[in-house]
């Protein structure tokens, strides 16, 4: 599970980022960490990189399909 020290860094948002699923070797528009629905592991992924296809393998509990948890962001004052 991720964690955190200050919530004065973090902002929780409803953007439809978090709602998608993605599945091993898709790119993601997003930078951040995210999470594998089935067992639990998190990875972080650069933005427009392609999620790791052989990061891991379920061979029992099902397939790995990858969820985002928190996006990385730019500060909107610096270009």
């Amino acid at each position: 599970m991720a964690q955190f020290k200050n919530l004065e860094h973090l902002v929780q948002a409803g953007a439809p980022a978090f709602d998608k699923d993605w599945m091993p070797g898709q790119k993601v528009p997003n930078a951040g960490i995210y999470r594998c629905r089935t067992c639990g592991d998190e990875i972080v992924v650069h933005k427009a990189a392609a999620i790791p296809q052989i990061h891991h393998e379920h061979t029992v509990l099902g397939p790995v399909v990858w969820k985002l948890l928190v996006f990385a962001q730019k500060h909107p004052s610096r270009p």
